[in-house]
C-alpha cells in the first residue's frame, strides 16, 4: 500500500491510498511498481524523478519526491 497526504497550504486535507500490485517486465524480467496517473499528477511527479520509500512499519510505505540541493 502506497500512503500519501494531500495538503492545502500545510493543512492536513485529505488521506489517499492506493494498493498498487508489482509487475514483472516479460523481456527483461525487471520489477516495475506502475503508480496510477492520477497519484503522479496529485503530487506533481513526472517519469525521471528520484522518490524516497518510507517504510512505516505496518506493511505500507509512503513516498516523497527528493528535491535535489541547488550545488547539485
Amino acid at each position: 500500500m502506497v500512503n500519501l497526504d494531500r495538503t492545502n497550504k500545510g493543512l492536513k486535507m485529505e488521506k489517499l491510498s492506493w494498493t498498487i500490485t508489482v509487475e514483472e517486465d516479460p523481456e527483461s524480467g525487471e520489477l516495475i511498481l506502475p503508480l496510477p496517473a492520477e497519484m503522479l499528477a496529485m503530487q506533481g511527479w513526472f517519469e525521471g524523478d528520484t522518490l524516497e520509500w518510507k517504510d512505516n512499519g505496518d506493511g505500507s510505505w509512503t513516498l516523497s519526491k527528493v528535491i535535489p540541493s541547488q550545488s547539485e
